[in-house]
């Protein structure tokens, strides 16, 4: 009997750490959270636990790193004219 409770209270936990692969069922992740309190030994009222209080759905992917050393780049060297500045390279 241990050995299934720590079965679920460990499938439990894999599911409440990870609420974005479980972001379309949130009915797997209510019970998972239940497994979970249940094995603290608290009650758990599914009514507070609404599916916009789970996760929200990630927003858009951030600007593409090579864009953005891009424009950095381009600030840097904006920067540099204005001012004038001498570029030494160090060869290695």
């Amino acid at each position: 009997m241990q050995d299934f409770k720590n079965t679920v209270l460990r499938d439990a936990r894999r599911i409440v750490g990870s609420p974005a692969d479980y972001i379309d069922d949130p009915d797997q992740f209510a019970a998972a959270w239940a497994a979970m309190k249940a094995g603290r030994g608290q009650g758990f009222d599914p009514a507070r636990l609404h599916p916009q209080h789970l996760v929200d759905r990630p927003g858009p992917a951030p600007e593409p790193t090579e864009q953005i050393l891009a424009r950095a780049g381009q600030k840097a060297r904006a920067v540099i004219e204005a001012k004038s500045l001498t570029i030494r390279r160090h060869v290695a």
